[in-house]
């Protein structure tokens, strides 16, 4: 047995970037446990898009040529949207992607990257994990982390022991809350719903024309509306977004679930005299559903001791910028590629989860700024306004810092501030 397959990580979620996580460190060599509440894997919501980081960073994991097969990629430099007026359809911009971009459906996602788990990865489905410590020996340096778990059928907890948790549980995480005195955080209702839906893309293309088969997003005045191709282009998602910005942004509050079913008659309230195609799209959608917009406050930190979290437990963002599923996977393959250094063990993890969060957070809590910015600036509520010669300009190069960055670089940076503290010693 070597060393590493003696170190327990565990990981708590099983959405896209839990599972990341757990390949890039199952194939390492680590003992992973998987904890889902669910009783299988599964994704909520319907299409997702990658942007040109994301699907390099999928590439450098081993993942990227599996993804391609299952997703609607561009060609490099292809439009990543272009942006229309929200009553007539007129174009104001096209973006280009800076590199290649992938449409897929969530679920679909899931099960490609499914067939990548290593066999040394042991998932606990129907086990909610309740509590998360970190436990010492009373030196005052955190020997291992616990998880307090209570499975489906059973009416008490139990606790299990490992090197490292690593919560990728979401906007609601268990885990950070667990640690809420020392990580912060709160979770913001936006003042945005979001109606969402799936369309047959022969049907929508037959009623509204050709532009439903390219990536548009039609930009109005506290309204803005997103279209992409999925499925290998046979179906069409459909994403609108109404914002309420009457209230302060820390005084929104959504009653009831976050998501629910809509009507039509909703919808077409909502989108009255907006481009025609636009409405006959929304028309079109069978059983539409309303969600309720919520992101995270920046985090004062994400890593105490033993446990670290990743993706949207750390960082849900608006989906504005398209970048939250790409997020994730970053997280995971920053600290894949840390923990397989040979100087991360048992004893040392705690200074690598810190490196991992040194080179993390800032970018990703970037991310989250940026994205309510884009928001805006879509909805005219920017200080642009609706000057679309300055929202023109202002986006053509809006998005270059998110597609272009090196994670490698921040690998890097990262081993050498380890270097520096003499945990890594060359």
């Amino acid at each position: 047995m070597s060393e590493r397959s003696k170190v327990v990580i565990a990981i708590v979620g099983g959405g896209i970037g839990g599972i990341c996580a757990a390949i890039g460190l199952g194939r390492i060599g680590y003992d992973v446990h998987i904890f889902e509440q669910a009783p299988q894997f599964s994704e909520i919501g319907a299409g997702v898009g990658v942007g040109g980081n994301g699907v390099r960073t999928l590439h450098a994991m081993g993942l990227g040529e599996d993804y391609e097969k299952i997703a609607d990629m561009s060609e490099p430099y292809a439009p990543w949207f272009t942006f229309l007026t929200w009553d007539k359809g007129d174009v104001v911009t096209s973006v280009p992607m800076h590199g290649r971009r992938g449409n897929v459906h969530r679920a679909r996602f899931l099960d490609c990257l499914l067939q990548h788990m290593p066999s040394n990865v042991t998932t606990h489905f129907s086990t909610r994990v309740t509590e998360v410590r970190n436990v010492d020996d009373g030196n005052g340096t955190p020997s291992r982390a616990c998880l307090s778990i209570m499975t489906a059928n059973s009416t008490s907890t139990e606790w299990f022991e490992a090197s490292a948790v690593i919560g990728c549980d979401g906007v609601k995480s268990v885990v950070r809350d667990s640690f809420h005195s020392e990580m912060g955080g709160r979770i913001l209702y936006s003042g945005s719903y979001a109606y969402r839906g799936l369309v047959d893309m022969k049907k929508a293309v037959e009623q509204t024309g050709e532009i439903m088969r390219q990536p548009a997003m039609w930009m109005g005045k506290d309204k803005h509306a997103v279209l992409f191709p999925i499925d290998h282009g046979k179906v069409l998602n459909i994403v609108t977004f109404v914002t309420d910005r009457s209230v302060d942004v820390n005084e929104r509050v959504w009653e009831g679930p976050w998501v629910k079913p809509a009507s039509h008659e909703q919808m077409d309230r909502d989108f009255r005299g907006w481009d025609p195609r636009l409405r006959i799209a929304l028309s079109l959608i069978d059983k539409p559903e309303v969600w309720a917009l919520h992101d995270l406050s920046i985090l004062d930190r994400w890593t105490v001791g033993r446990v670290t979290l990743l993706g949207d437990s750390a960082h849900a963002s608006m989906p504005h910028n398209g970048a939250g599923a790409g997020q994730a996977i970053e997280d995971a393959y920053v600290l894949a590629k840390l923990f397989e250094h040979p100087a991360c063990n048992a004893e040392t993890i705690p200074d690598f989860l810190q490196a991992y969060e040194d080179v993390r957070r800032p970018r990703a809590s970037y991310q989250q700024i940026h994205c309510r910015e884009s928001g805006d600036i879509y909805e005219f509520a920017s200080p642009l306004g609706d000057d679309l010669t300055k929202i023109d300009f202002h986006l053509r190069d809006r998005y270059s810092w998110i597609w272009d960055h090196n994670l490698d670089h921040d690998v890097e940076y990262a081993l050498s501030s380890l270097r520096k503290k003499g945990v890594i010693v060359t």
